[in-house]
C-alpha cells in the first residue's frame, strides 16, 4: 500500500472587492457642544452633505452611496471611484458653500452655535454588498481616510482661519492626490494642493497627504504665524523628497 505524503495546503488566491472612493467628515469642537446642540449638528451634518452632492448635480449618487454612516460628528460615505474627481471639484467648494449660508440658522437656535467641518477622501478596495452582508466599508482604505481625518494639520488649518469665511479644510490621500489631481480629472490646479506627511505614532500611521482648503482665511488676531489660542505653529517637517512643501501631522485630542 502506497503511503501518502503529507502536504500543506496550497495558499489560494482570491478576487478583490470593488474600488470605493470614500469621504469622511468630522464637526469642529462637537464634544464641546450640549447634548441638545450636538443632535442639531448632528443631523445638520447629513443635511449639508446631502444639499452639497445636490448642487454639485450629484443627487443620484448621494442617494445610491455605499455604506452611508453617520458617526454622531460626521459622516461617512462611499462611491464608485469613477466619481473620485467629483468628490473633490465640485463638491468640496459647494459643501464650503452650503455650510456658510446655513451658520445664521444655527446662531437663530443657539448665538455660540457654528458647524466647521474637516473633510478626507480616500481611495482602496472595500467590501460593498449594497448592506446585505456585515462588514461593507471596512478595509484599509476607510482606514487611511479616518487616520487623514484626524490628523492635526487639518485641525489647525480650521482652528487658525476665520470662523466667518472658512468652513471647511480637506485633506486627500496620496493615492487619491495622484489618480485624480495630478492625473489631470480634477478642474483644480494642483499647486492649490499642499503636500504634508501624517504621523499618527499611537495608531502606527505614517502616510503623505495633501491639504486642501475651498476658501482660505486667517483668523482674525493670528496674523498667520501662529497655532491655535495664540500658540506658535507648529515646526515644518519635510516629507521625504519634498522639503520645501511639507508639512507634520501630529495626533491631538478632539477639538
Amino acid at each position: 500500500m502506497k503511503a501518502e505524503i503529507p502536504r500543506r495546503a496550497r495558499r489560494t488566491s482570491r478576487t478583490m472587492p470593488p474600488f470605493r472612493a470614500t469621504l469622511a467628515v468630522d464637526a469642529e469642537k462637537y464634544s464641546r457642544t450640549s447634548s441638545f446642540n450636538q443632535r442639531i449638528l448632528s443631523n445638520t451634518i447629513r443635511d449639508v452633505l446631502e444639499e452639497a452632492f445636490r448642487n454639485s448635480g450629484l443627487e443620484r449618487l448621494w442617494g445610491n452611496a455605499s455604506f452611508p454612516q453617520s458617526t454622531g460628528d460626521g459622516y461617512v460615505v462611499g462611491v464608485p471611484p469613477e466619481y473620485l474627481p467629483l468628490l473633490i471639484h465640485p463638491l468640496l467648494g459647494e459643501l464650503q458653500e452650503v455650510l456658510g449660508e446655513i451658520q445664521p440658522g444655527l446662531a437663530f437656535e443657539d448665538r455660540a452655535l457654528r458647524l466647521r467641518l474637516r473633510a478626507a477622501i480616500g481611495l482602496g478596495p472595500l467590501p460593498d454588498s449594497g448592506g446585505d452582508e456585515r462588514g461593507d466599508g471596512i478595509g484599509t482604505a476607510m482606514n487611511e481616510t479616518h487616520r487623514l481625518l484626524d490628523a492635526a494639520e487639518l485641525r489647525v488649518a480650521l482652528a487658525d482661519s476665520d470662523p466667518d469665511i472658512t468652513f471647511l479644510t480637506a485633506g486627500l490621500t496620496r493615492r487619491v492626490y495622484e489618480d485624480a489631481v495630478l492625473g489631470g480629472y480634477v478642474g483644480l490646479a494642483p499647486r492649490l494642493f499642499r503636500a504634508a506627511e501624517v504621523d499618527l505614532p499611537a495608531k502606527e500611521y505614517r502616510a503623505e497627504a495633501y491639504l486642501y482648503v475651498p476658501r482660505p482665511s486667517v483668523r482674525p488676531g493670528n496674523g498667520g504665524d501662529g497655532g491655535p489660542d495664540g500658540e506658535p505653529a507648529r515646526a515644518a517637517s519635510p516629507v521625504r523628497g519634498r522639503p520645501d512643501t511639507a508639512i507634520v501631522f501630529e495626533e491631538v485630542p478632539d477639538a
